[in-house]
């Protein structure tokens, strides 16, 4: 039988070669043998090891669990190592803002910096803490507190040689925090100073080594080299791939990254054609050009326009093909202005959740893209822009078949947010999303970025995509179960012994309404506009299927019949809530299960309130 040094021997070995996979059983049967052992000070660090390696794995509640189990061990055996208390803080602190729950996040990074500082702590347990509090300042936009924390972790590892690798971390993540603080041109630096110190430490097949390619790849593309910068995301995915596996966080993300600069590498297949380009290729004709502002450009190959016989285009896809026009247009036309547009079609509009069709085109409906700029650039430019785009569009217009009405909205960024969720960048708080309906949060998250050059746009867009704070989730799902027992299970059974079946349909249609929206925040959607939420709702992971078969179902039973589905309905739900871990109890009056998922949440003064609140 192997010993607990023997085994994390293997497991450390196991971490310098990026296979954290296989880690985590070992971790375990070490955990195993400590709790056997009566040893609770090795048991902590073992339990935060453990928490940490099911956080990269992406399991952040059994990591939840592990790490509080670590902080009740040292609780309980009045240890005196106060650093080891403060550093199962951190790391609870730290899977929270992996979650997403940026207040717990705080609230316990606050209460182990505040340790660390009383102690005058300045170890290896205490830069991660800065390191760590620097990425959670940075998700939530506070860059200045970012890039303080981490210059400071900088400070303390360069004054020792034994903390290279995590010195490489901090210049990876300051580089990171630089370039959105736009606080220091030559960050590049950081990245080339973190590459040469992993290259010797950890080599190359190793998950920090891949981050560091990911920004590369990033600074490559801001400096558009393009190519460049697709081989290096794909070497990091590579890498990833081998660490983390295909249904990682991690390997999704630099997919995504791969997915956009290719189709942008694609985007710039459309060109302004060069005296020397009409010289050697004679066979190219003048009809193959689009002419705008004494500027010419290749037709788009993905489309013909001129065949009769095409399939219908997409709201969504004309406007892509309106974007690969309109950034070229700029790019040549307003160069110094390039670098800093966002082309996108989002808001309001049925072509922005995709489910446009023929009959969609008998009102509102165009070729059409928005331009959103930053305010500075909006006042520069506006008016330039809008008269030499509304030349470019109707040029558009006159040379192709499919692209009708043709046109550019110009806006500020901020005034978009603002208008569709009162704030400028966006809520941020648990306050501040509690204002905002879920409906418009999802115009506002809704569509396609075609492109972002400045970043801004998307920044704030992700960051509303990553959904609700989870206390806030859980209070919203508690209230759908309270508005869908009441109208449902309560009042339509009322209604129909009455013989009130215009009551009892009222009750139906509060019931199918209170269940569409407790199906989206379940997956972690915003719904959207009531007469697309059905349909939206029967292509979401979970309840997707059994959604679209009962909902149709129960509109289309009599009216003695419903009763019994709108129970079935019930009855799932309840076991959906059990198999997401948000409620074990069986019963199936859905007040019951709201103060079940009440019982989650974390911060004390959401869960104390009535649940019937929102």
């Amino acid at each position: 039988m192997k010993t607990i040094d023997e085994i994390m021997k293997e497991v450390h070995s196991l971490w310098r070669q990026g296979r954290e996979k296989e880690m985590a059983p070992l971790l375990e049967e070490a955990i195993n043998l400590c709790k056997l052992q009566n040893n609770n000070l090795k048991l902590i660090e073992l339990l935060n090891e453990y928490g940490g390696c099911l956080r990269n794995l992406g399991e952040f509640d059994k990591a939840i669990s592990a790490i509080k189990e670590s902080i009740e061990v040292y609780e309980k055996s009045n240890l005196s190592n106060e650093i080891a208390y403060a550093t199962s803080i951190m790391n609870l602190a730290n899977i929270y803002r992996e979650k997403k729950d940026y207040f717990n996040a705080e609230k316990y990074f606050n209460i182990s910096k505040s340790i660390f500082d009383k102690l005058g702590d300045k170890s290896y347990s205490y830069v991660g803490l800065l390191n760590n509090f620097s990425l959670l300042y940075k998700e939530i936009g506070d860059y200045s507190s970012a890039e303080k924390m981490q210059l400071e972790s900088i400070r303390i590892l360069e004054k020792n040689s034994k903390m290279n690798v995590p010195l490489a971390i901090s210049y990876n993540n300051l580089y990171e925090i630089q370039k959105l603080a736009k606080s220091n041109n030559s960050s590049i630096e950081n990245l080339r100073k973190a590459e040469q110190i992993l290259l010797k430490e950890t080599g190359t097949n190793h998950p920090l080594y891949a981050s560091v390619l990911n920004n590369m790849a990033d600074y490559e593309f801001s400096n558009k080299n393009y190519n460049e910068a697709l081989s290096l995301y794909k070497k990091a995915l590579e890498i990833v791939r081998t660490c983390y596996g295909e249904k990682s966080e991690a390997f999704l993300s630099v997919s995504k990254n791969i997915d956009f600069v290719d189709d942008f590498i694609k985007t710039l297949s459309i060109k302004e054609p060069s005296c020397s380009d009409l010289e050697n290729n004679f066979e190219t004709k003048k009809s193959d050009y689009i002419t705008s502002n004494g500027i010419d450009y290749i037709k788009s190959e993905e489309i013909d326009y001129k065949n009769s016989n095409s399939k219908r285009l997409t709201g969504l896809e004309r406007a892509e093909i309106v974007t690969k026009y309109t950034s070229e247009f700029i790019k040549v036309k307003y160069p110094d202005l390039y670098s800093r547009i966002c082309l996108a079609l989002v808001g309001v509009g049925s072509e922005c959740l995709g489910f446009d069709d023929e009959i969609s085109e008998d009102h509102d409906f165009s070729s059409r893209c928005q331009l959103f700029l930053d305010d500075s650039d909006y006042k520069t430019y506006k008016s330039d822009l809008e008269s030499s785009l509304k030349i470019f569009c109707k040029d558009l217009e006159s040379l192709t078949s499919n692209l009708k009405d043709v046109n550019i909205e110009i806006m500020p960024i901020s005034n978009f947010y603002k208008y569709y969720t009162l704030f400028e960048n966006g809520p941020k708080t648990e306050s501040e999303y509690r204002k905002v309906p879920m409906d418009l949060l999802c115009v506002a998250t809704n569509g396609k970025v075609f492109l972002d050059n400045l970043g801004k746009f998307s920044e704030i867009r992700n960051r509303l995509l990553n959904f609700y704070p989870e206390d806030i989730r859980l209070k919203k799902i508690a209230f759908q179960l309270n508005k869908m027992a009441q109208s449902g299970q309560y009042n339509y059974s009322r209604m129909i012994k009455r013989g009130d079946t215009v009551a009892a349909n009222i009750a139906q249609g509060e019931f199918v309404k209170h269940y569409l929206e407790f199906v989206h925040l379940l997956n972690k959607k915003y719904i959207p506009f009531y007469k697309w939420s059905y349909r939206s709702a029967c292509s979401l992971e979970i309840l997707g299927n059994f959604t679209k078969d009962n909902l149709k179902k129960l509109s289309e039973a009599s009216i003695y019949e419903k009763e019994s589905i709108i129970e079935e309905i019930c009855l799932t739900v309840v076991n959906t809530l059990n198999e997401l871990g948000l409620s074990h109890s069986k019963i199936d009056f859905l007040t019951y299960q709201a103060e079940e998922v009440r019982k989650n949440i974390l911060n004390p003064s959401l869960r104390n309130e009535d649940s019937w609140i929102e």
